[in-house]
């Protein structure tokens, strides 16, 4: 009877015996410490590993370096075209290095963002670049008990012990409502998710509301919404007879209610105005005469990115935050 043809899988110790050498000196050349050993020994070593056809036991070799070359990229909400340019950009930059990243969404769930965090916390993760649902910075601090390097991203956190890499929101936010006031559209009807979730919501709306005394909000709860309503409700606001500027706090809002709008023949450049903040080119392509705020996500998610590895490679000194300047259309 033919025998199953499985082979003990070769181990570092038929590597030092092939090699004659000890454990610990073809250990050092599998982390590259080969200045200490002749040239003769390393070809030794190396010649073993290839005859042999060993494959390191990366698992342990990190275990001795107390790193698991694991780092966790944990985002509002997947939903969004933020979220997932912020995760490729960050991307790039990890693998680079080494790093394998892991993207975790919460959903725009509070419970399950927590639910993650205490995930990432236990597990051997070697950093974290999070993007919040929640503003409490007591209550990350108090989950995220494990001593690891943390960059926040997109939300400004009170007192906040980790960098942040931030759009400028108020100033931008504030600025397009000024240009809307001063050509006369005075009249601003605000989409968002729950302001009181998201610091950058917060920071755009109060922008907004510096600059103009007549303001409608329009809030939509992300977990549950009838768009219907949402939609008559939006309508209604929008054909009061004011020059009027729609004013949507993320993009998602706009690919969700402008193609209606348009389809509907509401949307009169002379009368409405249509802005927010963009991630893509998809706001101007169903509405031509939209002015959007451009974020840049990628750029935004390979920032953290250098951040962390910057405090993974043993920068301990404290590191400002990170500000980049949204763009406007003219």
């Amino acid at each position: 009877m033919a025998k199953n043809g499985n082979k003990k899988r070769p181990t570092i110790r038929d590597v030092a015996a092939l090699s004659g050498v000890s454990v610990a000196t073809v250990s050092r050349f599998l982390n590259g410490k080969t200045n200490k050993m002749t040239a003769a020994t390393a070809e030794n070593i190396k010649g073993a590993i290839e005859k042999l056809n060993y494959i390191p036991n990366s698992a342990a070799r990190e275990m001795s370096h107390n790193r698991s070359m694991i780092v966790a990229i944990v985002v509002a909400n997947v939903a969004d075209y933020f979220s997932t340019e912020v995760f490729k950009g960050a991307s790039r930059q990890l693998e680079k290095a080494g790093y394998v990243p892991v993207l975790l969404d919460s959903g725009g769930n509070l419970n399950h963002e927590q639910h993650l965090l205490n995930s990432v916390n236990l597990h051997g993760f070697d950093g974290l670049i999070f993007q919040p649902l929640t503003n409490d910075t007591d209550s990350i601090k108090g989950t995220l008990t494990r001593k690891f390097p943390v960059v926040i991203l997109d939300r400004e956190l009170k007192r906040s012990p980790w960098p942040q890499v931030v759009t400028n929101n108020y100033e931008a936010a504030k600025k397009m409502t000024n240009t809307f006031v001063k050509q006369g559209f005075g009249h601003i009807v605000v989409l968002s998710a729950q302001i009181d979730q998201a610091s950058t919501r917060r920071e755009r709306y109060r922008g907004i509301m510096d600059s103009s005394t007549n303001v409608d909000l329009i809030e939509i709860d992300e977990q549950n919404f009838n768009h219907d309503e949402v939609y008559t409700h939006l309508v209604k606001l929008l054909t009061t007879g004011e020059s009027t500027a729609l004013f949507s706090l993320k993009e998602r809002w706009l690919l969700e209610f402008l193609p209606q709008l348009m389809q509907d023949e509401l949307i009169d450049p002379q009368k409405i105005q249509v802005t927010g903040f963009a991630d893509t080119s998809l706001i101007k392509a169903i509405c031509p005469s939209a002015r959007v705020i451009s974020q840049n996500p990628d750029y935004m998610g390979k920032r953290a990115a250098d951040t962390l590895l910057e405090m993974l490679d043993g920068n301990h000194s404290e590191i400002d935050d990170i500000v980049i300047p949204a763009s406007f259309d003219k």
